[in-house]
């Protein structure tokens, strides 16, 4: 009996060891292969919902990219924020315009999801949906109050580059006059 007591207190005073602690990384991981049960638990042992890994990406983002309606809704129903932005400018919407699931739009907006953000390269949602042809996508998105990326105006390009528009009436060139 004391044998059998000792060996639960050395293996409960090894678990820790020989289980690394949970973290964010399990929740995206649990998230992008759509494991409902597994997002819940690590969310229930106080996971942050919005917690990030490399590239800025949140288990909302991956759940949205793959799809997986149901994870969708336990993170936004523990508060994850639809609005978080990798470092390349992509958005929880953005993935799931992506993948193209209308259901995963729908929640995403209802959300409160911005329609309008745009990446770093200036692509709006609206853009990528129009970009993989999906009409379904598109009305969402369009209903919603989404628009697609404005052009920068050539005045703009003009300054951009240092060149000044040409104020001055054409005139023809006139020699100058040589100095004595």
């Amino acid at each position: 009996m004391k044998i059998n007591r000792l060996l639960f207190a050395i293996t409960l005073a090894l678990s820790p060891v020989l289980s690394p602690a949970e973290d964010g990384k399990d929740l995206f991981a649990a998230a992008t292969t759509g494991k409902l049960e597994r997002v819940q638990a690590l969310l229930a042992q106080g996971i942050d919902v919005n917690s990030k890994i490399e590239q800025d990406r949140t288990p909302l983002m991956a759940a949205s990219f793959n799809g997986n309606l149901r994870v969708i809704k336990l993170l936004l129903g523990y508060g994850a924020d639809v609005n978080l932005a990798d470092k390349l400018g992509s958005t929880a919407l953005s993935d799931a315009v992506l993948f193209g699931n209308a259901e995963a739009v729908k929640l995403l907006i209802v959300a409160g999801a911005n329609v309008n953000a745009a990446d770093i390269q200036n692509a709006t949602i609206l853009d990528k949906a129009k970009k993989i042809g999906r009409a379904d996508i598109i009305k969402l998105l369009e209903d919603a109050g989404a628009k697609v990326a404005e052009a920068p105006a050539e005045s703009d390009a003009a300054t951009d580059t240092g060149a000044q528009p040409d104020t001055q009436p054409a005139t023809e060139d006139k020699p100058s006059d040589p100095k004595p």
